[in-house]
């Protein structure tokens, strides 16, 4: 029994037709029902019960328009075409043919639903001449009002299809830039909290190795530790404050340099800084100050033989460059990380590059930020 559940709804959610489409046919009939006899007069051929029962058929069968839509269509002309084959009086009930080829027009790409409409015409102006041998000529006003039927279908489809398009377009360019923004901001709270916990982690070591020979040496490492927490905590405070007022954050750049130089030498680092950037927008400022940061911060976490890191800066006009060489020695084979991740998201962010390479004498940071005109 467990077994057969799961096909039966599978089943009635395939087949059984949605509430609205069964709501549409009904409307739809009651209409042309309505119409049909407004419109009839005492010389046309009774249309009850023959008429009103190709046009029910044809409002019951609207109901799966959305199912099967060209099923739906072909049944949709073989109710409504034999009833004006027939004589019955003329109303409104071509309307669910222009329904029916609707559905299929916002579910097929222009010239797909347009050709659909060209056999559509063909076949229901064809199948009318074989039952019936006048020439096309002799009516040309019934054979107008299918042409304006197919048309209406096929053009109303058309435009209904690209609106959604279009409104799908908009959400996904919406879901990328709040996932280019969730990116971004996961990328500072990482630079930020990497940066930060590994100077502190430099100054704990530091004060616990010399807390018994040189109090005063270990007083100010603490310090320092304070210091470096409490400016932490301000930076963060200032991403997360772009998720509330995009003018909140006070944007890191490359004048705040020497927060980087002076956390280095505390750490026994010394830092030199070489060159200029010049004066790039704050994209780019931003950019190559989190570039230099990080490739600083990872020469104090994971070269332990580092004791001097020299960062050079150049512009020419098209693009900043950045080059930033430690001398800890040979690293080996480079295993990525959130940090060098970080470093080539960066400069992909402002449509630039990175690189990052092991020298004799150090890691080598390298990246190339071009300027916007």
């Amino acid at each position: 029994m467990s077994r057969v559940t799961p096909i039966v709804r599978f089943a009635r959610s395939r087949w059984c037709p949605p509430p609205t489409d069964v709501a549409l046919g009904a409307a739809l009939g009651g209409l042309c029902l309505a119409g049909t006899a407004l419109a009839a007069s005492p010389a046309d051929r009774p249309w009850w019960p023959g008429g009103a029962l190709l046009i029910a058929a044809a409002a019951g069968v609207l109901a799966w328009r959305r199912r099967a839509p060209l099923v739906v269509l072909a049944l949709t002309l073989a109710a409504v075409a034999p009833y004006y084959w027939l004589a019955y009086p003329d109303g409104p009930a071509s309307l669910m043919v222009a329904v029916a080829m609707y559905t299929v027009a916002t579910r097929l790409s222009w010239p797909r639903s347009v050709g659909v409409g060209v056999l559509l015409f063909a076949a229901w102006v064809g199948l009318e001449r074989l039952i019936d041998d006048r020439p096309v000529a002799s009516a040309p006003e019934h054979v107008m009002w299918i042409v304006v039927t197919v048309a209406v279908g096929v053009a109303v489809g058309g435009l209904r299809r690209a609106q959604t398009a279009a409104v799908d377009r908009a959400e996904e360019q919406a879901r990328r830039r709040v996932e280019q923004e969730r990116l971004r901001v996961a990328r500072e709270v990482h630079d930020v909290v990497s940066h930060s916990l590994a100077m502190i982690a430099v100054q704990a070591g530091v004060g616990a190795h010399v807390a018994d020979r040189r109090p005063e040496q270990a007083v100010a490492a603490l310090l320092e530790i304070k210091q470096a927490s409490g400016a932490a905590l301000t930076e963060l405070r200032n991403v997360l404050g772009v998720l509330r007022d995009a003018g909140a954050a006070d944007a890191p750049g490359l004048h705040r340099l020497d927060e980087v130089v002076r956390v280095a030498g505390l750490a026994g680092v010394e830092v030199e800084v070489r060159g200029s950037a010049g004066h790039p927008d704050a994209a780019v400022d931003g950019a190559a100050f989190r570039i230099v940061r990080e490739a600083v911060t990872n020469a104090v976490r994971h070269s332990r033989r580092a004791r001097r890191v020299v960062v050079d800066l150049g512009h020419d006009g098209e693009a900043v460059t950045i080059r930033v060489a430690d001398d800890g020695g040979a690293a080996g084979e480079l295993t990525p990380g959130h940090g060098l991740r970080g470093l080539a998201e960066h400069a992909a962010a402002v449509g630039g590059r990175s690189s990052v390479s092991a020298a004799t004498d150090g890691v080598v940071v390298e990246a190339s930020l071009p300027v916007p005109r």
